[in-house]
């Protein structure tokens, strides 16, 4: 047999193996393509509508709110937000801003009292206390209502976190934004300047995007 022959044979071969393989391939990125698609979109957002607000503010709550941080589940703080005369207690707004620090950087602000409304609210409904994910940071973000002082990430343990999304639009007659996190098993609270705004975020737990800590804590059961 001539040495061209034998070279001709030789490369038919390889053509050959290497078909199956280019073929798989391109089915595995078709396959993983396919994936994606039908997992949807990772961030998905909308302006509440009119329709969907409160037409009146609720009463005023009790002002009771007891909660603890993920990072220090153990210390729980328990306190009530207001004075007989109704006024907010500086003493009990200076615990909470505590316990919403920043916890990359220690650094506390003054956080949005009617935020801490909203959660007494959810407190009075649920009679669970409340776990935060999330509340100031410090953050290069300046636009970030977490920076503002206004937001809380928060998740009651044994509540469903689609109910508790729920309870809070209920409370919702204009400027607020309320966002769950499905995969990462909380929901986001903010007061902004109207128009109120909704959300789903897939993102998965500890997306530096969310800024959630990194954390084995169970998840509260959503549906």
């Amino acid at each position: 047999m001539k040495v061209s022959s034998k070279l001709s044979n030789l490369l038919c071969g390889m053509l050959l193996i290497a078909a199956p393989l280019t073929a798989n391939a391109g089915s595995d990125a078709a396959s993983s393509k396919s994936k994606k698609a039908r997992r949807g979109p990772v961030f998905s957002g909308w302006v509440a509508s009119e329709s969907s607000l409160r037409a009146r503010p609720a009463s005023r709550p009790s002002g009771n709110i007891i909660i603890s941080s993920v990072n220090e589940p153990k210390h729980v703080v328990s306190v009530n937000i207001y004075n007989p005369d109704g006024s907010f207690n500086e003493d009990a707004l200076e615990k909470l801003n505590h316990v919403w620090r920043c916890r990359r950087t220690q650094t506390e602000k003054q956080i949005d009292p009617h935020l801490f409304e909203v959660i007494s609210h959810v407190y009075d409904h649920f009679q669970k206390p409340l776990t935060l994910i999330s509340g100031f940071r410090n953050q290069k973000k300046t636009t970030s209502f977490h920076y503002a002082g206004s937001a809380s990430d928060l998740a009651i343990p044994g509540v469903p976190d689609s109910r508790l999304k729920a309870f809070v639009e209920g409370l919702d007659t204009g400027g607020m934004g309320i966002g769950i996190y499905p995969h990462a098993g909380f929901i986001h609270v903010d007061i902004r300047p109207e128009p109120s705004y909704r959300w789903i975020d897939n993102s998965p737990p500890g997306s530096s995007d969310m800024g959630q800590p990194k954390t084995n804590r169970d998840r509260s059961p959503n549906s």
